[in-house]
């Protein structure tokens, strides 16, 4: 399952961006492209990353400059049933320290 994809659905006020397939460098322009307009239209964003993803720097800068847009817009970033590889990564750089986590979906969505 290496294909990328981002897709996002309302659920309430909270608006889920569904990530999976392979982050990479070429795909993480892309990914930033799609999560900058979510964030302009939605300021309560979940982050579900549930596929084992590929996360090289060019994720990690995704992640930062999308939580920074997110507090800009006056919202929030959470995230939600992270991949152990992608957490451990997130935590090395510390952006964990910057983004709410949580086991599951619907526990990120309710702590809004």
């Amino acid at each position: 399952m290496d294909n990328f994809s981002i897709q996002h659905k309302d659920n309430g006020n909270v608006t889920v961006v569904t990530i999976s397939g392979r982050v990479d460098s070429v795909t993480a322009a892309t990914m930033d492209m799609e999560l900058g307009k979510i964030v302009q239209e939605h300021k309560k964003i979940v982050l579900d990353l549930k596929i084992r993803l590929y996360w090289p720097a060019a994720g990690e800068r995704v992640m930062k400059k999308t939580s920074q847009r997110g507090q800009k817009s006056g919202g929030g970033i959470k995230m939600g049933r992270i991949p152990d590889t992608v957490m451990e990564v997130l935590e090395n750089v510390g952006m964990m320290e910057v983004l709410k986590s949580y086991p599951s979906v619907d526990m990120a969505v309710a702590s809004f």
